[in-house]
């Protein structure tokens, strides 16, 4: 069977599993497993596929995503593609495989996806490692094998689009609708706070909506305040509640707002990239990222 073992730098695939192993002889049953659920499955074996193993270096802030260097590349990808479930092989001796389970498990942009982890029972002391690092479950290469197709099934998490699609038939709420007027003008503290409180106040998929559009705001107060590194951060976190909403939820045009992310989001990594971050008046002020809604009042566009 072909390998589809890709550059993950370009794969950008919804409804993927990502294998993180070496192994060729386990690789044709998570395909066929991840097909039989309608996932894709993407194997990554080389250890330098983010970066170079040497420029990789400890961490000492949990909760918080990297910003530069290998690290920075894992995580960017991750929160890119949104894979729905993560299976690490800890009997690969060259995959940094504990790392890029720590890495994943706390940053806030990916910390939600599932980790399953999987090794030789004999070797007790890296499946505990892969406990501790944070993987969600932890089971031994037998048990994996026998339960294959069900372990993927439980462990899988994707965004219901149909559920979510739903929820955006609807009208703003008054409280999202202030803090969009508020960003549009600017003020950017005051928005942030309308915008919080309508997403404390909705529903979970209607949150969805109010979630991102509070990250956009909290970007923008992050530039407004010189702190471009918190700004990229937001921006990568978005990812998990922007990319799975329709073009046009409530009223707001999603479609314009996306690509405009994606154009702060890429200039950011570039400054950053660069080891510019500490000149402030490098960045230009992006006041170009328009929200637009209709009047609450009248329902949707």
């Amino acid at each position: 069977m072909e390998s589809e073992n890709k550059d993950p730098k370009l794969h950008n695939q919804k409804g993927v599993i990502l294998a993180f192993t070496e192994d060729l002889f386990i690789e044709p049953r998570l395909q066929d497993a991840a097909r039989h659920l309608g996932y894709t499955l993407q194997v990554i074996g080389d250890p330098d596929s983010f970066g170079p193993a040497a420029e990789r270096v400890g961490r000492a802030v949990p909760l918080t995503e990297p910003l530069l260097g290998p690290d920075a590349a894992y995580i960017r990808w991750l929160a890119a593609i949104r894979p729905g479930l993560l299976l690490f092989d800890t009997s690969s001796a060259r995959l940094p495989w504990a790392h890029w389970i720590q890495i994943a498990k706390t940053s806030a942009a990916t910390r939600r996806i599932p980790v399953l982890a999987f090794g030789p029972h004999v070797k007790e002391a890296s499946l505990e490692l892969a406990r501790q690092a944070g993987a969600d479950k932890v089971v031994t290469r037998g048990q994996f094998q026998r339960g294959l197709a069900g372990l993927l099934r439980d462990w899988v998490r994707v965004a219901d689009l149909a559920a979510l699609a739903a929820a955006c038939d609807g009208t703003i709420s008054e409280l999202a609708s202030r803090g969009i007027k508020a960003h549009n003008a600017g003020h950017f503290f005051e928005a942030h706070e309308d915008l919080e409180h309508a997403w404390m106040e909705a529903g979970q998929m209607e949150g969805y909506l109010y979630r991102a559009l509070l990250q956009v705001t909290v970007a923008h107060l992050h530039l407004e305040r010189g702190n471009p590194a918190g700004a990229t951060k937001l921006l990568m976190r978005i990812h998990q509640w922007l990319d799975p909403l329709p073009d046009h939820c409530r009223g707001v045009d999603l479609s314009r707002l996306r690509s405009h992310v994606e154009e702060l989001r890429v200039f950011l990594f570039q400054y950053l990239d660069q080891g510019d971050a500490g000149a402030d008046d490098a960045i230009p002020f992006p006041f170009t990222i328009v929200l637009e809604c209709a009047d609450p009042a009248k329902g949707g566009s």
